[in-house]
């Protein structure tokens, strides 16, 4: 192994994925956080490294301690749970919503505010032709982000940040908040980015296979490059919560987080700031579509069996978020939620379980756990839908932690003990071996 190439990949890898996951949103409400914590603001940025940066990285090196491929971790479930679970993924979560939103929030962050006279439709449809450019051939699409989109992006968001540490728009003041790391975590995890590292793990481990690391040099590159990832997302996540706490002695609680973002880098850098601003959520949010929009067009290549030619589902991909990403983020938002519900619960499980996987003697494990988890969390989408049901509340209410939407936590650990049991003595699923692995023994 050449270290000097090693790490140099590895780098790449891990700017990719941070790209990846980093998108718009992932900018906006960390300073909220900030104003929120105030003086406490340490505290929160500990919780955002928590539930918004180490759980999304977690689910790439699940991926990576049982396999390269998603579905070497979901395998354990069932066959069936891998598809199952991309078809939704993908079909409405990531092309239904992702995809489309990050369309509709580069207008409304980037577009909108420098250019009020641009219409949604020709920013949705530049968006998505950059979108299909980038993403039409899988194999250098790792370089492309790694290389040239996140250091373009890393520049303006460092722009940003350091005029914000060095002339803040005030002091962190005491805000009374109570419990500002377990605050933090929860928005971090209500930003469903687990999703996005479970669904990208694919390709970034792929692209290290590609780049002629197989064994223990392409675990340990998986490894490294969410290292690489945690650190810049913690990096940018710290200090924009910063930022926001030094306007907690500015703006009121109730700011919205895009009317704070902005009214501080407008007071604190004018035009200019605001043009900068403009170009980082521009790019956040167009890593962010060409990474997942890379992932489902390459489920679904293997799903038709590859008897429909790549470029024609990328093209296809593109053409559901031009006409998605025109209705705008909140009815992108308003329909989503239940699904993100039933679904980012069991990818938790899965991901906790895949971390033990060498320490469980059977996939009881997987299926009770991910059952129960699926089977509970209904109830809360079910809510979400229609907050009346009264006996329905009344249910979920008996769960332990449901007031903070963790009803299904407690099920799903009874749910795993008993599919140990039920599952004793049976052989555990066994990804396919890699070709590449193969190959070079044979040699």
């Amino acid at each position: 192994m050449n270290k000097k190439n090693f790490w140099k990949d590895t780098i790449i890898v891990g700017l990719a994925l941070f790209s990846t996951m980093f998108g718009a949103g992932n900018l906006i409400f960390p300073p909220q956080i900030g104003l929120f914590s105030g003086d406490q603001w340490m505290w929160g940025a500990l919780g955002l490294l928590l539930g918004g940066i180490i759980l999304p990285v977690l689910a790439l090196w699940a991926v990576n301690n049982v396999g390269d491929k998603a579905q070497d971790l979901m395998g354990h479930v069932s066959p069936w749970f891998y598809n199952a679970y991309y078809l939704i993924g993908c079909s409405f979560i990531a092309m239904g919503s992702t995809l489309p939103k990050s369309a509709a929030t580069t207008h409304e962050m980037a577009i909108q505010p420098l250019f009020p006279n641009v219409p949604i439709w020709i920013t949705v449809i530049v968006f998505f032709v950059l979108v299909y450019f980038f993403a039409c051939d899988p194999n250098s699409v790792i370089d492309k982000l790694g290389k040239y989109m996140t250091p373009i992006l890393v520049v303006l968001l460092a722009i940003v940040l350091i005029k914000g540490v060095i002339s803040p728009v005030g002091t962190p003041v005491d805000t009374g908040i109570d419990n500002a790391f377990g605050d933090a975590i929860l928005t971090a995890y209500n930003t469903g980015d687990l999703t996005v590292g479970i669904m990208f793990a694919s390709v970034i481990l792929l692209d290290l296979r590609r780049r002629g690391y197989t064994g223990a040099e392409s675990k340990k590159g998986g490894y490294m490059a969410g290292v690489v990832s945690i650190v810049v997302l913690f990096a940018v996540y710290g200090t924009l919560t910063y930022i926001g706490a030094c306007a907690s002695g500015v703006y009121p609680q109730d700011t919205p987080q895009t009317a704070l973002l902005s009214g501080i880098i407008q007071s604190i850098m004018g035009p200019v700031g605001m043009a900068c601003l403009g170009g980082a959520v521009a790019l956040a949010c167009l890593t962010t579509a060409v990474g997942i929009g890379t992932t489902c067009v390459g489920f679904f290549y293997d799903f038709f069996k590859r008897k429909i030619p790549y470029k024609v589902l990328v093209l296809i991909a593109c053409l559901i978020g031009i006409f998605m990403g025109i209705t705008g983020v909140q009815n992108i938002v308003n329909y989503v939620t239940p699904i993100f519900l039933v679904v980012y619960p069991a990818l938790i499980v899965n991901t906790v379980l895949g971390l033990l996987n060498k320490y469980l003697p059977n996939d009881g494990f997987y299926k009770g756990g991910v059952l129960m988890a699926v089977v509970v969390s209904l109830g809360d989408a079910v809510l979400s839908v229609n907050p009346n049901i009264g006996w329905l509340r009344s249910f979920m209410d008996l769960f332990p932690f449901s007031g903070l939407g963790f009803a299904w936590v407690v099920p799903t650990i009874i749910g795993m003990v008993v599919g140990a049991i039920i599952c004793r003595g049976k052989p555990k699923y066994q990804p396919l071996p890699d070709p590449a692995e193969v190959s070079a023994q044979e040699k």
